[in-house]
């Protein structure tokens, strides 16, 4: 009966040292995301800062600012477009980096998705925004 019930024990340390480990490198991939989307929103926000700056002493109504003239390396997929004077960067959407987007600046009305075409703001609305051909559906939008 003893060597039963040690038996049991020992599983059931076993099986919740394999639990723990697996709840533990879960936790440590959501981190992970979690800070890989907060660095990606900061980076966007300083696109568009940027962008805006180089704008406002170089004023320009379409088309795109090369990095060079920027003076900032851009991110991989984080694109922007100039249209009727408006700046639109972009990016693909990936889970968590809306969350991202709107904590950084502060639920922002200027940051959307586009839903078929349509340009809709981080609450489900349309922004009746006129969308450059380049911007992909499902992207991540913020404009200026």
């Amino acid at each position: 009966m003893s060597l039963g019930y040690w038996l049991l024990s020992m599983f059931l340390v076993l099986f919740l040292m394999i639990a723990d480990m697996n709840h533990r490198g879960a936790y440590q991939a959501t981190q992970a995301a979690d800070s890989a989307n907060q660095q990606r929103a900061r980076q966007t926000v300083h696109y568009i800062n940027t962008i805006n700056d180089y704008l406002y002493a170089n004023p320009q109504n379409r088309g795109v600012i090369s990095e060079a003239k920027l003076g900032f390396a851009s991110v991989p997929s984080l694109a922007h477009v100039i249209e009727k004077g408006r700046v639109f960067v972009y990016q693909p959407n990936q889970p968590g980096l809306m969350r991202a987007l709107r904590a950084q600046t502060r639920d922002s009305a200027l940051l959307g998705r586009v839903h078929q075409r349509r340009l809709v703001d981080n609450r489900g609305d349309e922004l009746n925004i006129t969308l450059p051909n380049v911007i992909p559906d499902t992207a991540l939008v913020y404009l200026n």
